[in-house]
């Protein structure tokens, strides 16, 4: 009996100590920094978005907006904690698994109240741990926002561009569509849900509060944009732009495919970024 528990009990530790050397992949929040100071919270409200193809990387500012880019210009697979040589400064990823890893890189800033000098600097990131706005952004760019099966708007809309006058638009669209992947609309989204307009593209975007007027208008903040639907997959928002009046003609995302994929591609594809106008 002894010899079975302590047999159940190295298997245990076995898997949980090979759990930590798997290549982390998932959203991670970065939750602590270990610098010049200690390990001390992390001031930052970033995120890594760690795929077998790249990893981005998600930074939130103030009044909803967030960053995309690809700083670090590599996937993020288990290394170890020890640089190949005294010379290497390689970027370390460790004590990882699909909860947690952390990342260890070389830091030269000179006067970073954080980052130390010609040192190492570790970063302890942790997945499932978002902030309200956070998580309504990753929700809508991953598909996994509450859609109001009710309101006919609700859902992933793709924006391909801009027309000047609506009795012109069966003419434009095959002009639009012609133009579009290399329009700076390119993977340009919007996404509604029942409280929460997200604007996404692969620069980034921003979470908004949004409150909808039936099928004719939504208002978000103190502004309010009117609705002329085309199709129940189409439709056109008025846009006021200096004085004059244009039509931001939006597609429904109907191919399966999540804002967050699409936006991964264009990076993989190297012609991110592209930002909302």
């Amino acid at each position: 009996m002894k010899k079975t528990i302590l047999a159940l009990l190295l298997v245990s530790f076995a898997v949980g100590a090979a759990a930590q050397t798997e290549n982390p992949r998932g959203i991670y929040r970065l939750m602590t920094i270990v610098g010049k100071n200690g390990e001390v919270n992390s001031p930052f409200h970033q995120y890594k978005v760690c795929t077998d193809s790249l990893t981005l990387m998600v930074s939130f500012g103030r009044n909803g907006t967030f960053n995309i880019n690809n700083n670090d210009h590599m996937v993020f697979n288990y290394t170890g904690d020890q640089p190949k040589s005294e010379n290497d400064k390689s970027i370390l990823i460790y004590d990882s698994n699909a909860e947690h890893f952390t990342l260890k890189w070389w830091s030269d800033y000179p006067y970073h109240m954080i980052f130390p000098k010609n040192d190492w600097c570790t970063e302890k990131y942790k997945s499932g741990e978002y902030t309200e706005e956070s998580r309504i952004a990753f929700d809508a760019m991953t598909g996994k926002a509450e859609v109001d099966t009710s309101n006919p708007l609700s859902g992933v809309w793709r924006a391909i561009g801009f027309v000047d006058e609506l009795r012109d638009v069966k003419k434009e669209l095959p002009k639009l569509h012609d133009g579009y992947p290399k329009s700076r609309y390119f993977n340009n989204f919007f996404i509604f849900s029942p409280k929460n307009l997200v604007l996404a593209s692969s620069a980034g975007g921003t979470v908004c509060d949004v409150t909808y007027d039936g099928k004719k208008s939504f208002k978000t903040g103190s502004k309010t944009s009117q609705i002329k639907w085309l199709s129940k997959d189409r439709i056109a928002i008025e846009e006021k732009i200096d004085y004059r009046t244009d039509w931001r003609i939006l597609e429904r995302v109907t191919d399966g495919q999540t804002p967050m994929s699409c936006i991964i591609s264009q990076y993989i594809q190297g012609v991110a970024p592209r930002a909302l106008r």
